[in-house]
């Protein structure tokens, strides 16, 4: 019985305990959470801000970014060149209330009461340190790093041959371009900025090497093959020169295919070509960009001297004024092209000139790789239907004659 009794007593000894202890954290709980102050341990810029108000905390914030961003700029450098962003000039701020607000918010963000006194108890302890960070307006940051990128960039200037009165060559050697990603950089910048660091960033530019480099024309030492067409000036003689300007500087690699409508591209009227005599469906019209098959024909002539491989060609409807019958080369943009193929060594290197009225393309490369030989066209047939031969002659001898097709003109 006495056994049975006691059992009761501690039960109701134990249930009595922690209604009160309970009641007593709860209470306890709602006393600080009401207090309108910041927990005890709570620190910020090696302050404490423990029983402060929000509001007080705000201001604090509010003053500690006002000194974070005093006489502070993003300070970039490339060489001996140097920028500044100063804070004002991409809308830099420091999150005072933010940071305000976590700090209020410590001991209370908890639905569990009493979660949230542990929590005051362990700030209390150990101490809990709030960052304040900033922001910017990323648009304003991008105009200013999109103009620094603009006064680094640098075009890659390609690698060139200069054709000298004499026959001589003179080679000038390419220069490599640079490049600032701005973008790259606003992501790489933001982090710090967001920490307030304004240390300063040396800019990496990527650099952009030009399409044609020195080592591209270093075994260029002679002119393979030329070869001149005639015209009259006006405006078919302006498209012949628009589209040998075109010609002018083309690098044909060693093993690689040349397209005349992909390097002088569409002839229009906004690529400032003009209305001239132009031969559709075997009829003398006046089209747009007229002349320009004498330029692909002129270069047609300097390919097979030069000893390179013609892969795609079309004759007129009649023969040509400007050229043999059977050595002329039609184009129309979407329609017919002429393109040729570079089988020797090393790469070769077209230079076009308009003089007067004479239309010139010098085909340069390296002279050993003729072999030696000397290269020659031969015609036979009439000119309603000619046969073309490329002639190779070594020492005064004939090495190789080599059929390249017939024209039917009829």
């Amino acid at each position: 019985m006495s056994t049975s009794i006691t059992r009761k007593s501690i039960i109701i000894v134990f249930i009595t305990f922690t209604c009160l202890l309970t009641l007593t954290v709860m209470g306890v709980s709602l006393y600080v959470s009401s207090s309108n102050r910041i927990a005890y341990g709570v620190i910020a810029e090696n302050c404490r801000l423990d029983g402060m108000t929000k509001q007080d905390a705000e201001k604090f914030f509010e003053e500690a970014g006002r000194l974070k961003l005093a006489h502070k700029s993003i300070h970039l450098t490339y060489g001996s060149q140097d920028w500044y962003i100063s804070p004002d000039e991409i809308g830099m701020t420091a999150n005072a209330s933010n940071a305000a607000e976590a700090a209020y918010a410590i001991g209370r963000s908890e639905l569990n009461p009493i979660r949230n006194l542990i929590v005051r108890y362990e700030c209390a302890k150990e101490g809990h340190y709030i960052e304040m960070d900033a922001s910017y307006d990323e648009s304003l940051l991008m105009a200013k790093l999109d103009a620094i990128a603009a006064e680094l960039h640098q075009d890659p200037v390609n690698a060139y041959c200069l054709l000298n009165s004499d026959g001589s060559i003179t080679k000038i050697a390419g220069i490599s371009g640079r490049t600032l990603d701005g973008k790259a950089l606003a992501d790489t910048l933001a982090p710090a900025l967001k920490k307030f660091d304004f240390t300063s960033v040396e800019l990496s530019p990527s650099e952009q090497p030009p399409s044609v480099r020195t080592e591209d024309i270093v075994n260029i030492n002679s002119i393979l093959a030329s070869y001149s067409t005639s015209f009259y000036p006006g405006d078919r003689g302006r498209n012949i020169e628009l589209a040998a300007e075109k010609l002018d500087g083309v690098l044909v690699r060693s093993g690689s295919n040349f397209s005349f409508n992909d390097v002088v591209g569409e002839r229009t009227a906004s690529a400032g070509y003009r209305e001239a005599g132009v031969i559709i469906d075997g009829r003398l019209e006046d089209g747009i960009g007229g002349g320009v098959c004498q330029v692909s024909s002129t270069l047609y002539n300097a390919v097979l001297l030069a000893g390179l491989d013609s892969t795609e060609r079309t004759a007129h409807f009649s023969p040509s004024s400007y050229c043999p019958a059977g050595r002329d080369a039609t184009v129309s943009y979407g329609l017919l092209d002429f393109q040729f193929y570079n089988p020797l060594p090393n790469n070769v290197y077209l230079v076009s000139e308009t003089s007067g009225t004479e239309l010139t393309i010098y085909v340069l490369g390296n002279w050993g790789d003729l072999n030696g030989n000397t290269i020659t066209l031969e015609t036979e047939g009439n000119r309603m239907s000619p046969s073309v031969y490329r002639v190779y002659t070594r020492n005064g001898n004939v090495v190789e004659r080599e059929f390249l097709h017939t024209d039917d003109y009829s």
